[in-house]
């Protein structure tokens, strides 16, 4: 841990039971710690202390990569096998995980390319060899189809675990309700007994605040309070950067513009960018080259950065558990940070029309109690806009 991950502690004491559980190896591990709370090194550092590899189940491309460079940057070899990659990485991946002894420690790849024939075929090789150490399913939230992010392909993991039963599985997440962990232990199969470590999602360092858009005034004076926060929250030392997420792509490019126009350095981010700029946005963001980031909620899961010192919703989230996940990449490194939440009737409104679409058009059970769940977050901003009014009068 101190010579390779550079830590002279652990983080907490569960994070410690949690490592020490995984490193025995003798049963399916679930793991539920708040963002920042050090999970990854609950899989990377048994994984690095035994011989064989650890094959990581990751949702996204770009959080595969945001790892990798991690590792590498740690020398620690980790390569991926996705959709991405060319004839010649391809082959180069291949060859070394063929080999009587790879390099590889840590193999990433998407819940799509478990799927595989290929892959299952590398998978039974490494396996026959003793080289499989454990199966670790990263944002395992995405396997319950209560969690905010569900993935259908989550779903086959399932099978694919069952192929390599006595391969110890390790399922992590920053979030999850009883029924998100009934889903996880049920659709991965995990083995009974299993070891549970769930931790408070409770941060100290993390500043919330609701700003009600229907007392500022008019739009110009809500970019103008949204202005003041953002400068404001990078003037506090040490510097950092900040996200501003936003419903539409439309608002995202329109808030980048007006912070731009206004001197700040900032990029807006979603899928109606093309993959490269979209990319190139988000590494910008990352080195630092660029401050602050307007994005669409498909950004940041995963990331790693440590000095986000404030996280802006400038829209209404559409859940409580994707609101705690994306605000939750606020002050990763134990220092001061803030998220603000601006709320208004109109975005009320908005969100409950697509909530009672989503419930009108679907018979399946599946997206009422999705949606079921979003409403519970609305009525909660409901009783905030009661107590405001009572609070102007």
């Amino acid at each position: 841990m101190k010579e390779i991950f550079k830590h002279e502690n652990f983080r907490s004491e569960l994070q410690k039971d949690a490592i020490l559980a995984i490193m025995k190896g003798n049963s399916d591990v679930f793991v539920s710690m708040p963002t920042g709370a050090g999970k990854s090194l609950c899989y990377q550092l048994p994984t690095m202390a035994k011989s064989g590899i650890g094959l990581v189940i990751s949702p996204l491309i770009a959080l595969i990569n945001d790892q990798l460079a991690g590792l590498n940057k740690l020398g620690i070899p980790a390569l991926t096998i996705n959709s991405k990659l060319n004839a010649a990485e391809r082959k180069r991946v291949m060859l070394d995980l063929k080999n009587v002894s790879p390099t590889t420690k840590f193999l990433y790849i998407t819940p799509e390319q478990a799927a595989t024939p290929t892959f299952l075929d590398i998978t039974k090789s490494l396996h026959k060899r003793n080289l499989l150490l454990y199966i670790i399913v990263d944002e395992a939230h995405c396997v319950s189809q209560w969690g905010h992010d569900f993935r259908p392909d989550y779903l086959k993991l399932g099978n694919f675990r069952k192929i390599f039963g006595n391969v110890p599985c390790i399922a992590l997440t920053a979030t999850a309700t009883q029924n998100v962990v009934n889903d996880i232990i049920s659709n991965l199969s995990l083995k009974r007994p299993i070891a549970i470590f769930k931790s408070s999602c409770f941060r100290s360092n993390l500043f919330y605040e609701v700003k009600y858009k229907d007392l500022l005034g008019s739009p110009k004076d809500e970019v103008k309070d949204l202005l003041e926060f953002v400068r404001k929250c990078l003037n506090v030392k040490p510097h950092g950067c900040g996200i501003i997420y936003c419903r539409t792509r439309d608002k995202c490019d329109e808030l980048a513009e007006r912070l731009t126009l206004e001197g700040f350095n900032v990029k807006a981010y979603h899928a109606g960018l093309k993959n490269d700029v979209r990319n190139s946005v988000q590494q910008d963001w990352l080195d630092g080259k660029v401050p602050i980031i307007t994005a669409t909620i498909s950004f940041g899961m995963g990331v790693d950065k440590p000095d986000v010192r404030f996280v802006i919703h400038w829209d209404l989230p559409k859940s409580m558990a994707g609101y705690y996940q994306e605000s939750g990449r606020a002050g990763r490194d134990g220092l001061k940070s803030y998220c603000r939440l601006y709320y208004s009737i109109k975005d009320k409104n908005t969100l409950a029309y697509l909530i009672q679409s989503e419930m009108n058009a679907s018979k399946n059970k599946v997206y009422f109690f999705l949606s079921f769940y979003s409403l519970n977050f609305l009525i909660l901003f409901h009783c905030f806009e009661v107590l405001n009014k009572v609070d102007n009068k």
